[in-house]
């Protein structure tokens, strides 16, 4: 019992988080799916879902207007709506990292730990007259996973990954595509893998596909694939994921998900792929125990951190020939799920079926991803041919609403196309807070605080 009281006051503050939050306004910048570049995308700013009452007016900054009387760069008046997203004309500009984050930085000095995450120059703050309602920013997360304390004990089919779908197709910061097909067909995120991690992305999709270079170097024939096209050579973004993890210590899942070019009925290319991945990324792969069938999604954090990894990788083991298809240093694939083919409704459907969790949900206590995407296919069938950018426009908002219900708590891996037009890291994060101290308190208390409200 006097466990139970000391307890009380960190449930009863966790208690009047969730319900200020609830009764208050939540606004927050995102970065749109507008410009031909990513330094001439425009920023967006967007507020609830669901507010009681909305602010009277939006400013957005470009320093921090809680630090002085500065004058905002754009003020928003007049907003009625309870949920709502508009996008500014204020653009995004060179994206440049502090504290260390940036790729070319220095590893001499190691980088900047940010517990709450650090501001990029763009702010956003909500007025009722001239009182200050809320300030947020565009941040980076880079060490989001290390700063929750007791998420190292969350199994890691219980944590919320915020991850992107395609994540290797994506498109340059500055160069222009030449080609059409690329710049709104293939590419699906406007940030290579790197800014992705940065920003807090712990879940990695690569299809894959194989085409003989005629190099001396085997890793040359291997290339990131979207839409059964060839986009960008592979090797690179397994050393920007290896030069991550090991910058920040943060844990990131690898999904080898598909293999739609030039593998088929080629074992040997599966072979080859596997040894890349073993050179690359070896080291810092966690090791599960084969001889048990061990299930990585059953592991936390901390079994990573105790080895000293921190990489998981999903692969099809079954296309691997012995005793490659028993090594330790890769995962079965977790189950998948996707929204390809459906329409709005439909997705809202199968989300509904899929997180509520209940006995006729094809979800079961095992890792398991859920792919908010909308297929080229799909918009066809609609009489419609629409860019990926024009896709994720319309899905990403709508999913990343329904999950900050209830919902969110359930979640594993959620990845998106264009995750930069949702706050889809932040929210993991507070939800993933939420799981861990439930986690770390299970033997005293057994209360939903979601579901209070």
């Amino acid at each position: 019992m006097i466990k139970m009281k000391i307890l009380m006051l960190p449930l009863l503050q966790s208690i009047l988080l969730f319900g200020f939050l609830e009764a208050n306004c939540p606004v927050y910048l995102t970065v749109s799916l507008t410009g031909k570049t990513l330094q001439d995308t425009f920023l967006e700013v967007n507020w609830g879902p669901n507010c009681y009452g909305p602010p009277e007016w939006i400013g957005i900054y470009g320093q921090d207007p809680t630090t002085s009387n500065f004058q905002p760069e754009l003020r928003i008046d007049g907003i009625e709506n309870s949920t709502g997203k508009m996008i500014t004309p204020i653009k995004l500009g060179k994206l440049r990292f502090p504290g260390g984050w940036n790729r070319q930085d220095s590893e001499e000095q190691p980088a900047t730990r940010y517990p709450k995450g650090k501001c990029l120059p763009h702010f956003v703050a909500s007025y009722k007259g001239t009182e200050l309602l809320t300030v947020d920013c565009l941040k980076i997360q880079p060490n989001w996973m290390t700063q929750i304390k007791y998420l190292n004990k969350v199994p890691l089919k219980k944590i919320f990954l915020p991850g992107t779908h395609a994540s290797g197709a994506f498109t340059g910061s500055s160069k222009k595509s030449s080609s059409i097909l690329v710049r709104d067909y293939l590419v699906a995120q406007q940030f290579d893998i790197w800014s992705q991690l940065v920003f807090g992305i712990r879940y990695l999709d690569f299809s894959i596909g194989y085409k003989n270079m005629n190099t001396e170097t085997d890793s040359d024939n291997f290339w990131i694939a979207n839409e059964n096209m060839l986009i960008t050579p592979l090797v690179a973004i397994l050393r920007d994921v290896h030069q991550f993890v090991k910058r920040s210590g943060e844990m990131v899942v690898l999904d080898f998900s598909s293999f739609p070019i030039g593998f088929y009925k080629h074992p040997e290319i599966y072979s080859s792929l596997f040894r890349l991945l073993r050179q690359e990324l070896g080291d810092e792969a966690f090791q599960r125990n084969v001889a048990k069938d061990e299930h990585c999604a059953d592991r936390n954090f901390g079994d990573l951190q105790q080895q000293g990894k921190h990489l998981v990788i999903l692969f099809p083991t079954q296309e691997l020939p012995y005793p490659e298809n028993e090594s330790n240093i890769i995962c079965p694939s977790w189950r998948r799920f996707s929204t390809s083919f459906m329409n709005i409704s439909q997705t809202l459907d199968y989300m509904r079926l899929l997180f509520s969790r209940k006995p006729d949900s094809p979800v079961r206590d095992d890792g398991w991803i859920f792919t908010a995407v909308r297929s080229m296919e799909q918009t066809l069938n609609a009489h419609k041919l629409e860019t990926a950018k024009e896709r994720a426009a319309v899905l990403n908002p709508k999913v990343n609403q329904w999950l900050k219900g209830p919902w969110g708590n359930n979640a594993n891996v959620v990845a998106l196309d264009y995750f930069s037009n949702t706050n889809i890291v932040d929210w993991a994060i507070s939800v993933n807070t939420h799981k861990a101290f439930i986690m770390a308190n299970k033997d005293f208390i057994n209360l939903e605080l979601f579901h209070l409200f």
